[in-house]
């Protein structure tokens, strides 16, 4: 259990506190851009495989108490969060955002446009909604420290993104903060933007479906769990 506990600390420092502070940039400073990316890129893998490998190793720990049983009610709302999250993910990775700089240059000529208009960070509002179903459908220690630190991950980073972006763009993306929000679908239903499915994409929603549906009938196989 502490295996798993240091190893999401290391995942949660290297994005918290050198990703998203001025760390970052005197890093860069005296290893170069191209360099820090691929050693953070290898430290996020590394870090990630630590983790999923403590976590199994963590529901067989004498320690890992079990909180509750998740019952029928639970896993339905577990299945339909995670279709959910598919959904944000997919759509987020193949749709230009604006919290993207890798995306800025292709942006529509309304950057308040498509899966944006249910989160401005689709990608780490899925994210979060997996982590937030498994860890409520996974009633035990472990569960709660995996899964609760990969929610937490995307909601700071979520706010340390919107800064950072801020700050580059300022009253361009402060528009953009006025009409969206993080958590999805809050802006559609205050009414600061309309809620526009056309602009989502078949070809995007299709890839999104497929792919849930085939993560779903493999989990058994992948993780050792039923999904269903």
């Amino acid at each position: 259990m502490w295996t798993l506990a240091l190893a999401c600390a290391f995942f949660l420092f290297i994005h918290l506190l050198i990703s998203g502070t001025t760390m970052k940039e005197q890093i860069i400073g005296r290893i170069g851009g191209v360099a820090y990316y691929i050693l953070f890129s290898l430290l996020s893998i590394g870090g990630l495989i630590w983790m999923g490998i403590a976590f199994a190793m963590a529901l067989g720990d004498p320690m890992n108490v079990v909180l509750w049983k998740s019952g029928t009610f639970l896993r339905v709302i577990g299945l339909l969060g995670n279709f959910l999250a598919f959904l944000l993910v997919v759509v987020g990775l193949t749709t230009p955002s604006p919290t993207n700089l890798l995306a800025l240059r292709q942006l529509p000529d309304k950057t308040v446009y498509g899966i944006v208009r249910v989160s401005r960070h689709p990608i780490l509002a899925g994210i979060g909604i997996w982590a937030a179903t498994h860890l409520i459908t996974n009633g035990n220690l472990a569960a709660w420290i995996f899964f609760g630190s990969m929610l937490a991950l995307t909601a700071l980073g979520a706010n340390n993104i919107d800064r950072k972006r801020l700050a580059l763009m300022g009253d361009v993306y402060a528009s953009i903060k006025r009409r969206t929000s993080i958590v999805p679908f809050v802006a559609i239903i205050e009414g600061r933007t309309a809620f526009a499915p056309e602009e989502l994409g078949v070809a995007r929603m299709l890839l999104a479906v497929s792919m849930f549906s085939a993560i779903a009938a493999l989990h058994e196989l992948l993780f050792t769990a039923r999904a269903i």
